[in-house]
């Protein structure tokens, strides 16, 4: 299928233009009508190859809700549209350092130092670039060291993650075993908006959801105070996908420093932590297929299932050539549907065919993400991977372009999933095009 990029490019602007808000954008006007952390971080880089001025609002409207701990949230209140959870359940006025903003008390993978540099390199106006940087430059060194200190006592320069909704990848199978660990007790009425906008078999379940709101409930009981929250609450994991975004924002923020003067012998240590301890955490638990899995903190043990998660590393730059081309070969297997899926586009699942709990329709059970593609033809970028990286550019730009710009993909069709006019997909392909064959 040949793809009209030029016609995709506008139909990609015109979405993310229809959801602008006047400071940021929503991932999607039906389903999500607030301002998400790492979406906005992908869409600044769809905005910066046409919007400079856009791209830097969206990112600097998201640290309005940072917090005095250096705590990026994963939702800024932005409307009154109707959401759960809300503002008045998130409570975030019971923590000293939270923001006057209405915000979630939780975050989500830091991308925003990615983004931001994309935004330099595709600026058109440099002086105007240089002036964000400095802007920005401290508030998301806070971010990070946030992240490398309240989130890692273990001092393993690795993220622990409270909350399946922190990892981006919510109802993932490689929670599931942490969630059996979670026991419910005195949960508050709640009523979810989610499964009524989409269907409810695209969506988590009740009994996940259950959790996820208990989970909040300790958060809260705790005053959000990490410290008292994190030897205690029941689903502590350090997630691998979260942790290898920090390590490549970790680099994207050495350059940043680079540009506008600063020292940056402080990363330079972060980054050096996270690679001593990359592969002890990461890679030690799988003898058959020698992938990467997330660490159960509380266990101490490695969890083994074979999803999308487990080929990021390759995004990294930390493995060697041998070990970029055992996660190639995977990538290419039927695991991930490169070969048995009977929708034309070759392009990678959420999650391995073969697991039990695999489920076309089900969010992060399945389904192909735009994102998580994007990431792995960066991937493959860096490794040189030049005729494979291609091939999964153009297999997400005609799975796009046939299906339309959803929120997520059945693997098994490429019926488009979720909800519509997704922002992130929108700004994904924007890149994709413009960015194109060089990578960049």
């Amino acid at each position: 299928m040949k793809v009209d990029d030029e016609r995709l490019f506008t139909e990609a602007k015109s979405i993310l233009e229809k959801n602008w808000r006047g400071s940021n954008t929503v991932p999607s006007p039906y389903l999500y009508p607030h301002q998400w952390n790492w979406d906005s971080g992908f869409i600044a880089i769809g905005y910066s190859h046409f919007n400079q001025g856009r791209a830097q609002k969206e990112i600097l409207s998201l640290f309005e809700g940072q917090w005095k701990n250096g705590m990026l949230p994963h939702i800024i209140f932005r409307s009154n549209g109707s959401y759960f959870p809300n503002p008045e359940f998130w409570q975030t006025n019971l923590s000293k350092d939270s923001p006057k903003i209405k915000t979630s008390g939780i975050t989500q993978p830091p991308v925003h130092a990615i983004a931001a540099l994309y935004i330099y390199k595709n600026a058109k106006n440099k002086g105007k670039a240089l002036s964000f940087l400095k802007d920005l430059y401290p508030r998301i060194k806070a971010f990070h060291k946030y992240l490398l200190t309240e989130r890692d006592p273990e001092n393993s320069g690795l993220v622990t993650v409270f909350h399946p909704w922190e990892s981006g990848f919510d109802n993932s199978v490689r929670w599931d075993n942490a969630l059996k660990r979670v026991k419910v007790m005195d949960l508050p009425g709640y009523r979810r908006v989610d499964n009524k906008k989409v269907s409810s078999e695209q969506r988590p379940t009740k009994e996940s959801y259950d959790k996820y709101v208990y989970l909040i409930e300790i958060m809260k009981k705790h005053n959000y105070n990490i410290k008292k929250i994190y030897p205690l609450i029941p689903f502590k994991l350090k997630d691998i996908v979260f942790s290898s975004i920090l390590y490549v924002a970790n680099k994207s923020l050495i350059e940043i420093a680079e540009l506008i003067g600063e020292n940056h012998e402080e990363i330079d240590g972060w980054i050096n932590k996270t690679k001593d301890n990359y592969f002890q955490y990461f890679c030690a638990g799988d003898e058959e297929y020698r992938l990467a899995y997330d660490y159960d903190v509380i266990i101490k043990k490695n969890v083994i299932k074979r999803t999308v998660a487990s080929l990021i590393p390759i995004y990294t730059g930390l493995l060697s050539r041998d070990e970029a081309e055992g996660i190639f070969s995977y990538m290419k297997h039927s695991h991930f549907c490169k070969e048995n899926c009977t929708h034309k586009h070759p392009v990678v699942t959420s999650m391995s065919v073969d697991e039990a709990e695999f489920n076309p329709l089900n969010y992060w059970r399945g389904p192909i993400w735009i994102n998580i593609n994007w990431m792995l033809y960066k991937g493959l970028i860096n490794y040189n991977f030049d005729e494979e990286a291609e091939t999964l550019r153009k297999a997400v730009l005609e799975l796009v372009s046939e299906h339309g710009f959803y929120e997520y993909y059945n693997p098994l069709t490429g019926e488009g999933l979720g909800t519509d006019n997704f922002s992130w997909t929108a700004a994904m392909v924007i890149d994709l095009i413009k960015g194109g064959e060089n990578g960049r």
